[in-house]
């Protein structure tokens, strides 16, 4: 939601079919949830085992 509000700020929006979303890249990181987790880790150890890799 917030990527639409700022391309229509932006006057860079197109239909959202036509619209790229920063998470629709492969190479995309959702860098407050990483840092989450991680914090989450240190309060949690065993959490760290059920962590996704996808890039690997």
């Amino acid at each position: 939601f917030v990527e639409d509000v700022v391309a229509l700020l932006e006057g860079t929006y197109d239909i959202h079919t036509n619209f790229k979303y920063t998470f629709q890249e492969e190479d995309y990181k959702n860098l407050m949830r990483e840092k989450s987790f991680e914090k989450e880790c240190i309060k949690r150890s065993d959490l760290s085992k059920i962590k996704a890799n996808r890039n690997n």
